[in-house]
């Protein structure tokens, strides 16, 4: 199960970083991003059959929603997703308050040292992926 993840994940990594290069560049703000991959993201796990959710604010959270998670048809949480410029302790917690079988954060931040040094926050049960679409 964890092969599968990983395959999904480098899929997705490479999904969203060629969406975000399309984002004019103009109007590459850190929220229009975040959106864009967020709709992505969106479409990618209904293509997979799933239900999904967006900015799913999970019980006794008020810091930060989740950006998507996506569920089976018996409601049963596969994906939670979040998306932040560094991994961030807010988006730690909502992904810690429930269960689901796969708990992500993409990253977005240019400065990398920053991204490495944020990624303190993660525990086992969270994986994380830093976008890099500028350096290929």
């Amino acid at each position: 199960m964890t092969e599968d993840l990983d395959r999904n994940l480098g899929l997705w990594k490479s999904q969203l970083e060629k969406a975000w290069l399309k984002i004019p560049r103009p109007f590459r703000n850190e929220r229009a991003v975040h959106r864009t991959l967020q709709c992505n993201l969106f479409r990618i796990l209904q293509e997979l059959g799933l239900k999904t959710v967006a900015d799913y604010m999970p019980p006794r959270i008020a810091d930060r929603p989740v950006d998507l998670i996506a569920v089976t048809s018996d409601n049963e949480i596969i994906y939670a997703i979040c998306l932040d410029t560094l991994v961030s302790l807010a988006a730690v917690k909502s992904l810690n308050s429930f269960a689901a079988e796969h708990k992500v954060i993409f990253t977005t931040g240019m400065l990398e040292k920053k991204v490495a040094e944020s990624r303190f926050f993660l525990n086992e049960e969270i994986k994380h992926v830093h976008l890099k679409p500028f350096e290929k």
